[in-house]
């Protein structure tokens, strides 16, 4: 009897696996049919660029949902990244040294929304909010709010997004490696481990040995990092320093994690993967039929809203689940 219970859980996850893709295919079929363009070369290059910028910086993002928090402050530190590495190009820095300055500065923002959220205990989604505005106020300083153009052109931080490797564009090579990394650190070792136990119970996990406040900062640093190589790569694509390159990056964000989370049953890099080729696929659909952007973002917020909740109840039915088996238990040791 219960085997058969136990399989019916592994064919009810499955289930919702099989629903997502069936979806997925459903919407390629759709978009592939009412315009030509959706499958040629050129757009499934295209497609697969914006899925690198949501998806690496959705991957940062993931980090920080695993640990139970949230982060509202990731798109607009990554505007400050990005300015940054836009201001030290135009003074005629090299391209690596401006990469790397710009990626110092993600890392400074997550450590001060990780401390602040880790250590001091502070709310994650205002305190965030604000860390956030400062750094995109910040942003500001460069430039006073202008484009900065000067020496981008004969930098060649052009290369970041043009590049490529094996006919595979650099920006995906990158998005590749950093999900392979990351996959190999959440699901395969001990310290991804300790970011889910984090996310499960902090008590517990405390008392399991694990540096709860540690671990919750280093998902803000990862997370700011990310940002800033997503926006920084944006910057390479534009030309040019724009203070608002980041500004569009929350909402896909936010939906491909939950995405993933709704389908894999928690927050992770495969689920966080899918998702974002989900929303890039969309997002690029509606703009080859000339649907407006607002009713993209309109779309897109409705999908963010219903995988939420879509979320809730399976991560609620999983535990009353748990509580069901676990009752079980006690009561056969109580009998015995």
């Amino acid at each position: 009897m219960g085997d058969t219970k136990k399989q019916f859980r592994i064919s009810d996850e499955l289930f919702s696996i099989i629903i997502f893709f069936v979806l997925f295919a459903i919407v390629f079929f759709v978009f592939s049919s009412i315009s030509k363009d959706f499958l040629s070369t050129r757009n499934i290059i295209n497609i697969l660029k914006h899925v690198s910028i949501t998806a690496i910086a959705a991957l940062g993002l993931t980090f920080v949902i695993s640990v139970g928090h949230s982060d509202i402050s990731f798109y607009m530190t990554a505007c400050f990244s990005a300015m940054f590495m836009a201001w030290l190009i135009s003074k005629g820095l090299s391209p690596i040294i401006c990469i790397i300055a710009g990626l110092l500065g993600g890392a400074f923002w997550g450590t001060i929304s990780g401390l602040a959220v880790g250590k001091f205990k502070l709310p994650d989604i205002i305190s965030t909010i604000a860390i956030g505005s400062i750094a995109f106020g910040a942003a500001y300083l460069f430039s006073d709010g202008a484009f900065i153009y000067k020496n981008f052109l004969s930098s060649g931080i052009g290369l970041l997004n043009e590049a490529k490797v094996i006919g595979i564009p650099l920006p995906v090579i990158i998005m590749l490696v950093l999900y392979i990394c990351a996959y190999i650190l959440m699901e395969k070792s001990k310290y991804g481990r300790y970011f889910y136990a984090t996310g499960s119970n902090k008590i517990s996990a405390f008392f399991s040995g694990i540096k709860v406040n540690k671990v919750i900062v280093i998902a803000f640093i990862t997370c700011g990092i990310l940002a800033a190589i997503s926006t920084m790569i944006t910057t390479a694509a534009q030309g040019n320093g724009n203070v608002k390159s980041g500004l569009n990056l929350l909402m896909p964000c936010f939906s491909a994690v939950y995405i993933g989370s709704s389908v894999f049953k928690k927050p992770s890099v495969i689920g966080t993967f899918f998702g974002a080729v989900f929303i890039s696929m969309m997002l690029n659909g509606f703009t080859l039929i000339n649907v407006p952007y607002y009713y993209g973002d309109l779309v897109i917020s409705v999908v963010l809203v219903v995988a939420i909740l879509f979320s809730k109840i399976q991560i609620s039915s999983g535990v009353k689940y748990k509580k069901r088996k676990s009752n079980k238990i006690d009561n056969k040791k109580a009998v015995a």
